[in-house]
């Protein structure tokens, strides 16, 4: 197995559960090389670089794409940044898993390409390619639009992650960032009455998820997703009850929206869902750290 970003926040849950299971190998760049871990050979690269898989094994049963570029916020700034990992790697690693030999490819996408909706997503819903995106969402589909055509060769699982929360998450991430409000006294912003309606997965969920992912013999579209839907003021009181602290909130002017995945498809390919809910997720996290 090869895990494409194998440093970042999901890779860093998923790897240890792929330990045992064969030979894992695991990239990351040149500038950050990780400590040596047991069972993982580490390969140092660039997602940027002209040839990114030169130093990849010859052949490959199962490539999981878990980059992500920290430059996905940045816009226009860091737009090159965001191609080259999440449209350019992709393609140089579909094209490394023809020649390996690879029966699969999985990629972990975003339920952001979605785009806003008054009721929970499914994977074959229609939605209008050409309403303006944020750059991150539109090469996330990309990268998913190109994936389909190598369907044909190998067994392609595309994974749609809905607001992913843990250990190791980037600070400026929304859980993290609601986190800091409440430990901090400050307000969390809701629109309309209660804020956006979200179902969070827990990290420990997706690496589950990627794990028994690797048994399917066939190629799929899933949502993945926590068992819970909540408002932003809901998210706001578990964050209170886990910290120990009464959360603050403001309105703003805006109209509350959803970004919530249905998680139908997924139950039925894999005969599971997440179902670790948001205050048990967060006291995983949290529970220990002052």
């Amino acid at each position: 197995m090869l895990v494409v970003g194998g440093t970042g926040f999901v890779a860093s849950h998923t790897l240890p559960r792929l330990i045992g299971g064969g030979d894992v190998y695991a990239t990351c760049r040149h500038s950050a090389p990780p400590p040596a871990t047991a069972g993982v050979q580490w390969l140092p690269g660039d997602l940027a670089g002209s040839d990114p898989t030169e130093n990849w094994p010859s052949r490959c049963e199962t490539v999981i794409y878990l980059a992500q570029s920290r430059a996905w916020r940045r816009f226009p700034e860091g737009a090159a940044d965001v191609f080259d990992v999440n449209v350019r790697g992709v393609f140089h690693a579909a094209e490394y898993a023809r020649h390996a030999g690879a029966a699969r490819f999985i990629f972990a996408s975003s339920g952001s390409v979605y785009g806003p909706s008054a009721t929970p997503v499914r994977e074959r819903d229609r939605f209008d390619v050409t309403e303006p995106k944020q750059f991150y969402s539109a090469a996330k589909l990309a990268a998913e639009l190109l994936l389909g055509s190598y369907a044909s060769l190998l067994h392609v699982v595309i994974l749609r992650l809905f607001v992913p929360y843990g250990d190791g998450e980037a600070s400026d991430m929304l859980i993290p960032q609601l986190v800091r409000r409440v430990r901090e006294g400050e307000p969390i912003l809701l629109d309309g009455k209660d804020g956006l309606q979200i179902n969070p997965v827990a990290v420990s969920d997706v690496a589950e998820t990627i794990h028994r992912c690797i048994g399917l013999r066939a190629s799929a579209v899933l949502n993945v997703a926590g068992p819970e839907v909540l408002t932003l003021r809901q998210v706001g009181h578990d964050i209170g009850t886990v910290v120990g602290r009464e959360p603050r909130f403001e309105h703003r002017a805006g109209e509350a929206q959803m970004l919530v995945g249905d998680t139908g498809s997924l139950r039925g390919a894999l005969g599971w869902a997440p179902r670790t809910t948001f205050k048990d997720g967060l006291r995983a996290w949290l529970g220990s750290k002052p």
